[in-house]
C-alpha cells in the first residue's frame, strides 16, 4: 500500500469560524417553525457556503490544492498557474492567483507572506529554476481619487478584486 504524498507546506483559512454558514442554518431552523421558503433558501446558502468556503491550502510539488467542505477538493497544477501577487487590502493581505487562462483565485489563508514565498519555492521548483513572474510582486490598494470613485476601467487591472 503506498502511502500519500505529504504537502510541502499548507494553511488554513483565515477564520475558522464560517460565519455565513451558521446564520443559513439559523434561517433555516427558523424556516422549519413557519416559513418553508426560508428553510429552503438558508439549507441552499448552507451548501454553498460549505462548498465554496476553502477550510484548508496545500502546496505539493507540482499542484495547489484547496480542500473545501467534503466532498469538494480543488487540485490546481502548477502549469497553469501564470502570476502570484500579494495585495495588501485594509481588511488583511491577501494572495491572488492568476491563472493561464486568466481566471485569478483569491487565497485568504491565516500567514499569505509565507504562502506566497512557499508557493514561489514550490514553483520554481517545479519549473527547474525558471519561474520568475510574480515573485517578490507586492501591490498596496491604494484608495481611488474622489472624481474616481464608481469608476472602472479596463487599463489598469491591478485591483484587488
Amino acid at each position: 500500500m503506498q502511502t500519500p504524498e505529504q504537502p510541502l507546506h499548507w494553511d488554513k483559512h483565515r477564520t475558522s469560524l464560517n460565519l455565513t454558514f451558521i446564520f443559513a442554518l439559523v434561517v433555516a431552523i427558523i424556516g422549519i417553525f413557519g416559513q418553508p421558503v426560508l428553510f429552503f433558501m438558508g439549507i441552499g446558502v448552507a451548501l454553498y457556503s460549505w462548498l465554496s468556503t476553502p477550510k484548508q491550502y496545500l502546496i505539493y510539488r507540482d499542484a495547489l490544492v484547496l480542500i473545501y467542505g467534503k466532498p469538494r477538493v480543488k487540485a490546481y497544477p502548477f502549469q497553469e498557474i501564470a502570476n502570484l501577487e500579494l495585495l495588501e487590502l485594509p481588511i488583511g493581505n491577501r494572495l491572488r492567483v492568476r491563472m493561464a487562462n486568466g481566471r485569478r483565485i483569491m487565497l485568504m489563508n491565516k500567514d499569505p507572506e509565507t504562502f506566497r514565498v512557499k508557493l514561489d519555492e514550490a514553483l520554481d521548483a517545479f519549473h527547474g529554476g525558471q519561474w520568475t513572474p510574480g515573485e517578490g510582486q507586492v501591490i498596496e490598494h491604494e484608495r481611488p481619487a474622489e472624481n474616481q470613485l464608481g469608476e472602472s476601467s479596463s487599463e489598469d487591472d491591478n485591483v484587488p478584486y
